[in-house]
């Protein structure tokens, strides 16, 4: 077999085969063996048909084409491996001769691993994400757990973003009523909404906010996807306002700390609320800072991405986002429409993404093959346990699925991209990064007679 390999651009190539006539000739010889085990002929017990008497019943071109179709892909890959190319993409060929007795030639073209300079990363100064517990956080966490034993009060006045309403709700449409948006009496929140939420805001909410007891309120509005058969029909809405009502939160003092939790204090409740709050932020900031250090040294480097990678890393977002949509019994338009969105914006949302994923990706593995990282069973062991956390599958299973042969490779890609984003970590200047976490205590030396002193 020989090989050519010619670039046509950063990510692509054309690789040029030429298959010796003996091994066409095996190939179609072992093509009229597989069709003539097919073929029902008279006279001749299947797969014990001549090649000949194929011949003249299919004709040659149907070997020649049986034996393109399970051959070619395999000198392809004889050839990509004989040129050590590391393809990315599915190949697309021109079959320029195969025929018995002489040699064949092909092209393939095909998306392969783009080559491109590993930055110099050592020393790069990264800022290391908020880790600090602020006022701010414990009045949050407390403020939560507030609202949790708050209690609600009617109040003489109109109804506030955050407040409970109770309302009654009458749609029609045409003059009959529509029971699907009908209610009595529901006890309903107006929404909190920032600045990006308030181009979607509901029609019941913005008729609410402001409104008081005894308040018809008239409006028109679509409905939306979760009315299956009715999404998208106008109806016409009546909201009776019958109470206003306003959250109330428990003060914060000795009482609350007693109802609220297992301490007997407020000061006791806020020290260990500030403790979980140090580790979780600890914690949440050392998993970002490794997503930051990437983002750093992907700066660093401009990388040519196969579009082949792209699409596929595409593929499996918009997959996970079908099956979230499926769960709820809704179309991909209706999914992102309910997420404010629509299905061309999300689109080129996604795909950007996609793009930076499949960008960190190169660069780590690059970086990785520099630096020499190799990955150990242990290592793969590890990767497991981690997956396993993450998923709340038994190690046991996840182990037996994960180290199947199809799917051992994409374990290992992991533990090696992990391993070198540690790497990475650790050779970057990381900025105003906490100190380390304190050394456990040793436990006491035992004395005396405890430490079996026989005097």
């Amino acid at each position: 077999m020989k090989t050519t390999v010619e670039r046509v651009d950063d990510t692509t190539v054309k690789l040029s085969v030429t298959v010796e006539a003996e091994r066409v000739r095996e190939a179609i010889d072992h093509a009229a063996g597989h069709l003539s085990s097919q073929v029902k002929v008279p006279g001749f017990r299947p797969g014990r048909v001549p090649r000949k008497v194929l011949e003249s019943r299919l004709g040659s071109d149907a070997l020649v084409q049986e034996a393109v179709r399970e051959f070619l892909p395999q000198f392809y890959s004889e050839a990509a491996q004989a040129e050590s190319l590391e393809v990315v993409g599915p190949p697309e060929f021109d079959l320029d001769t195969f025929e018995d007795g002489k040699e064949a030639a092909f092209t393939a073209t095909v998306e392969v691993r783009p080559e491109f300079d590993v930055p110099e990363y050592a020393g790069l100064q990264v800022p290391h994400p908020e880790w600090e517990v602020t006022e701010e956080d414990i009045t949050g966490q407390l403020d939560q757990l507030r609202d949790r034993f708050a209690e609600l009060e009617t109040v003489d006045r109109a109804a506030r973003a955050g407040d409970y309403v109770v309302v009654t709700l009458v749609g029609e449409r045409d003059g009959e009523r529509v029971d699907a948006v009908s209610v009595d009496d529901l006890l309903y929140q107006i929404p909190v909404l920032d600045d990006e939420d308030e181009e979607h805001e509901a029609q019941l909410d913005r008729h609410l906010l402001g409104a008081s007891a005894g308040d018809v309120l008239t409006f028109v509005d679509t409905l939306g996807p979760d009315y299956g058969d009715l999404a998208g029909t106008e109806v016409e809405l009546t909201a009776t306002v019958g109470q206003v009502k306003a959250k109330r939160l428990p003060e914060l003092d000795d009482d609350f700390a007693v109802t609220a939790s297992e301490f007997d204090t407020i000061d006791e409740l806020r020290s260990e609320l500030t403790g979980q709050l140090a580790t979780h932020k600890r914690n949440q900031a050392r998993a970002d800072l490794r997503g930051k250090v990437v983002d750093a040294v992907c700066d660093l480097v401009d990388v040519p991405l196969p579009q082949a990678l792209v699409n596929n890393e595409l593929r499996f977002r918009l997959n996970r986002i079908a099956s979230q949509a499926e769960q709820y019994d809704m179309s991909l338009d209706a999914y992102f429409n309910a997420a404010g969105t629509t299905a061309q914006d999300a689109l080129a949302e996604l795909e950007e993404d996609a793009r930076n994923t499949v960008k960190a990706q190169l660069v780590v593995d690059a970086v990785g093959r520099q630096a020499g990282i190799d990955v150990s069973q242990e290592d793969v062991g590890a990767e497991i346990a981690r997956q396993s956390m993450r998923t709340g599958r038994p190690p046991e299973e996840l182990a037996e699925f994960m180290t199947h042969p199809d799917r051992i490779g994409a374990l290992v890609s992991d533990a090696f991209r992990r391993k070198t984003i540690d790497h990475l970590v650790d050779s970057v200047q990381v900025l105003s990064a906490p100190p380390p976490d304190p050394e456990p205590e040793p436990d006491p030396e035992p004395t005396g007679q405890a430490a079996g002193d026989e005097n």
